[in-house]
C-alpha cells in the first residue's frame, strides 16, 4: 500500500523553496554588506560610489550613528558636493554631510525629524534651490522613512533582495573581469542556437550599406544656439531690481549644457507653483533651530548663468527674489546663484546644474569660516583658493545695501541676504 502523502510532499517542497528564497540573500548581504551595516569584511568595494547612489538615505542612516557630527549639511546633490573632507581641509572638524542626490523637501523634513530625536546639533546648513519648493518636484519622493526602518532592523536589511542587488552591483563593478574569466571554465548547459531562415543570407550581405541607403537622419547645418536673454528683471522688485539685472551673454553651449538649459529648465519651471505646504516644513525646521540654539544657514547653490535666465523666461523672477527674502526671517541666505564670474565660467561646472569639486572645496571653506568664531578664523591656515570670498568680515564686503530691514552684502562670487532684525 502506498503510504506517501502527495499533499505533504508538495507542502515540504513549497516550504523549502520559500525558505531558500527568504534566506538566500542573508549570508550574501552579511558578507558583502553594501551599506556597511556591520563592516566585518573588507572586499575593496566602491560602496561610496555604487551603494550611496542606489539609496542615498539608507547609506547615510546607517553611517551617521558612527559619526555623530554636530554640524550637518542637508540638501540635494549640490549640497552633497560639500564633502566632510573639504571642511577638514579648511581646518574645521565635526561636519557631516547628510545630503541626498535628488533630495526633496519632504526628505529634508523627515531627516530633520530623525535628527531632532537622535542628536544634538550646533549648526545646520540647508540647500534650498527654488525648484524644490514645488509639490510636483520628483513627485514628492521621500525615501527617508524606509531608510530609517531598514537601518533599525538588521534582519530586514540582511534578508532584503534590494540590498542583495546592490551588493551584486558592487561585486560586479570590482570583480567583473575576474568573474568573466571564471565563467569561461564553467560548463555550459545552453546549446548553440540555430536561426531558421534562408540559407543564402550572410553577415556581409546584412551589413551591405546599400540596404540602408537613405536611412541616415538629416544633419543639422547650424548648431543650436540659445537666444540672448532679455532684460526682464525689475518689475515688482523695486530697489532690488539692479541686483538681478541681466547682462548679455552670447555663446554656444556644449550639447549637454544646452539640452539642460532648454529642456530640463522648461520641465523645472513651466508648471512651477511655489508650495506653501513645503514652505511650512522649512519654517518648522527653522523654528526648531531657533528654539534649540542651532545656528542655521540657507544655501542657494550656483548654476550657470543661462540656467538662471530661464527662471525669468517663465515669469518667476519675482518669486526667485521673494523666496530668498522670506528665508531671511529665519537665517542668513548664502547665495551663489546670480550673475558673477563663477557662474559665467563653464569650466567650473560639470553640467548646467552642478559645480565641480574645486568650487565645492571653496564653498565648504567659506561655510567653515561662517561657522567659526573670529578667533578660530584667525588661527586657521590661509585659504588655498581665491575664486570665492563670502562677505563674512567687513573687509570682505564690496557692496552693502539695506532696504526695509532686508540687507545684502556682496563679496567675491558670493553674497549674503539677511535681515537687520534677526
Amino acid at each position: 500500500m502506498n503510504t506517501k502523502n502527495p499533499w505533504l510532499t508538495r507542502y515540504i517542497a513549497v516550504l523549502f523553496g520559500v525558505s531558500f528564497f527568504g534566506v538566500a540573500p542573508t549570508l550574501f548581504n552579511f558578507v558583502v554588506d553594501p551599506f556597511n551595516m556591520n563592516g566585518w569584511f573588507d572586499l575593496d568595494l566602491n560602496k561610496r560610489e555604487i551603494s550611496v547612489k542606489a539609496h542615498y538615505p539608507l547609506f547615510k542612516m546607517i553611517e551617521y550613528p558612527r559619526n555623530r557630527g554636530s554640524h550637518i549639511i542637508l540638501g540635494d546633490s549640490r549640497s552633497r558636493a560639500l564633502q566632510d573632507k573639504y571642511f577638514k581641509e579648511a581646518g574645521f572638524s565635526g561636519a557631516y554631510n547628510f545630503a541626498y542626490g535628488g533630495a526633496t523637501i519632504p526628505e529634508l523634513y523627515s531627516t530633520y525629524e530623525y535628527l531632532r530625536e537622535n542628536t544634538k546639533l550646533k549648526t545646520l546648513i540647508i540647500g534650498v534651490p527654488l525648484r524644490t519648493f514645488d509639490l510636483n518636484h520628483r513627485n514628492g519622493l521621500n525615501r527617508v522613512p524606509e531608510a530609517i526602518e531598514i537601518a533599525g532592523a538588521p534582519f530586514r536589511y540582511y534578508s532584503s533582495w534590494f540590498v542583495a542587488k546592490t551588493g551584486w552591483a558592487n561585486i560586479d563593478d570590482r570583480y567583473g573581469s575576474e568573474l568573466d574569466a571564471l565563467a569561461r571554465f564553467m560548463p555550459s548547459f545552453i546549446g548553440t542556437a540555430r536561426a531558421e531562415g534562408p540559407s543564402n543570407v550572410t553577415l556581409d550581405s546584412l551589413l551591405d550599406p546599400a540596404l540602408c541607403e537613405g536611412c541616415r537622419l538629416p544633419e543639422i547645418s547650424n548648431p543650436a544656439k540659445l537666444p540672448m536673454a532679455l532684460r526682464r528683471y525689475g518689475l515688482g522688485l523695486g530697489v532690488w531690481s539692479s541686483t538681478w539685472q541681466e547682462k548679455n551673454i552670447d555663446r554656444v553651449l556644449p550639447k549637454k549644457f544646452a539640452r539642460q538649459v532648454s529642456k530640463n529648465a522648461a520641465n523645472d519651471w513651466r508648471k512651477f507653483t511655489f508650495s506653501e505646504e513645503l514652505w511650512s516644513k522649512v519654517a518648522e525646521i527653522a523654528e526648531w533651530c531657533d528654539r534649540d540654539g542651532i545656528r542655521l544657514f540657507f544655501f542657494v547653490p550656483p548654476t550657470i548663468l543661462e540656467m538662471q535666465h530661464r527662471i525669468a523666461d517663465f515669469g518667476l523672477a519675482d518669486v526667485n527674489h521673494a523666496y530668498r527674502a522670506r528665508l531671511t526671517q529665519y537665517a542668513p541666505v548664502i547665495d551663489f546663484d546670480f550673475d558673477n564670474a563663477l557662474t559665467r565660467e563653464l569650466s567650473h561646472f560639470n553640467d548646467a546644474y552642478h559645480f565641480d569639486s574645486g568650487v565645492a572645496r571653496e564653498i565648504a571653506a567659506e561655510f567653515s569660516r561662517l561657522i567659526m568664531s573670529t578667533h578660530q578664523r584667525k588661527k586657521t591656515k590661509g585659504r588655498k583658493g581665491d575664486l570665492i570670498r563670502c562677505p563674512i568680515e567687513k573687509e570682505d564686503s564690496k557692496l552693502d545695501r539695506t532696504h526695509d530691514q532686508l540687507s545684502l552684502r556682496v563679496g567675491v562670487n558670493c553674497r549674503i541676504w539677511s535681515r537687520s532684525d534677526v
